[in-house]
């Protein structure tokens, strides 16, 4: 792909995972003009969409930024006022509550996150002064999250180097599946709390995908962990006061196993059928290894089946060449009528997408809502 011209007009970033451009900028309409650059890893830019072209929401994009220009200064003062003569006449034009995301780009020194976050104090601060009503419909990020549907602006800076940044100012735009087309993460990496306990780091994965989702299970609901072992997946909803029953050919590690919540099944996750009585449970959740094929058809199985309300599927690949397998996993869901969809190529998924869905079968879901992404 070509490098982006920063004299073109208005761009479109998208911003995902550096090693995974080729495969956000497959995603884009060819007549978008896409382009990469060595200086912005993990992100695409492209030319700024109509308002008549429908928000897209890419598998490999966790962050948008709509009617992105670049700037240049030699200081952090000389970059905020950049910053502020491109967003201030979309602060006037705000009917509600705005909001500002400051990062560096991937992989940038830790200096230089710093100083996106300087370049955004001294923009609030211009912002306090010359627009003083304005300023009082600001939200920090953490607390715009919350109500995040309430937002009507979201400034974002993405710092490049310590002299230049990309700048957008938009409105959030409702997705077809759930969500926006800005998500309400600063860079699109929604925050996971560390922690020692879980017998494996992949708990981290399904703790992003129910900050993605907006719900989460909740005391009392069953979740079916397919391919369980070693417990990570069962330990996240296990400590929400889930009940889990766990299938899979090899034991869960403690903390795990020896939990009086969870029920442990030595069985073949893609055979494994949940009790009559029991359907539809709350969750299916699964991060088994597997062939893409095999985790399309087991999301089949369960969808088509009416067994779940809602799911969190990954989906493993070799290489890039399976990736087009995941528009078979999107029209499956839309033809299931899923009332809520996002596949995404998280912050902590490697070579691998995760499915995040909720179904629209009988009972309803006890999950109560979160902020969703």
């Amino acid at each position: 792909m070509p490098t982006p011209d920063p004299g073109a007009g208005p761009r479109r970033l998208f911003v995902g995972t550096p090693g995974f451009e080729a495969a956000l900028g497959a995603e884009l309409p060819a007549s978008w003009d896409v382009s990469v650059s060595a200086d912005l890893p993990g992100v695409v830019v492209a030319r700024e969409p109509t308002e008549e072209e429908p928000a897209i929401d890419p598998v490999f994009a966790r962050q948008q930024l709509p009617g992105a220009h670049q700037i240049n200064a030699p200081s952090v003062a000389g970059l905020a006022e950049a910053v502020y003569r491109c967003v201030e006449a979309a602060v006037d034009r705000a009917a509600g509550p705005f909001t500002i995301h400051a990062f560096a780009v991937t992989g940038a020194p830790p200096g230089l996150a710093s100083r996106a976050t300087l370049i955004a104090s001294e923009l609030l601060a211009h912002l306090r002064t010359r627009r003083r009503r304005a300023t009082r419909a600001h939200r920090q990020p953490d607390d715009a999250a919350v109500t995040f549907a309430d937002i009507e602006l979201v400034i974002q800076i993405l710092i490049v180097d310590r002299n230049r940044a990309w700048v957008s100012a938009a409105k959030p735009r409702a997705l077809s599946g759930g969500g926006f087309s800005i998500t309400p993460f600063v860079g699109g990496v929604a925050t996971v709390a560390d922690d020692r306990r879980p017998p494996s780091r992949a708990y981290r994965k399904l703790e992003e995908a129910f900050l993605w989702m907006g719900a989460e299970p909740h005391k009392g609901d069953l979740c079916i962990d397919l391919g369980g072992a070693p417990g990570g997946w069962s330990y996240t909803a296990l400590r929400r006061g889930a009940h889990v029953i766990a299938v899979d050919r090899a034991p869960l590690d403690r903390p795990v196993l020896g939990d009086p919540r969870l029920t442990m099944i030595v069985g073949n996750a893609f055979t494994w059928e949940p009790p009559p009585a029991r359907t539809p449970v709350d969750w299916l959740l699964s991060d088994v290894i597997c062939e893409p094929a095999r985790a399309l058809a087991l999301c089949e199985r369960w969808v088509l089946g009416g067994w779940c309300r809602r799911l969190v599927v990954t989906v493993k690949f070799k290489g890039q060449a399976g990736y087009r397998l995941l528009s078979d996993v999107r029209s499956m869901l839309e033809r299931a009528r899923a009332t809520r969809l996002r596949i995404k190529h998280l912050h902590h998924n490697k070579n691998e997408v995760t499915v995040m869905a909720a179904l629209p079968v009988s009972g309803g879901s006890r999950a109560k809502p979160r902020k969703p992404g």
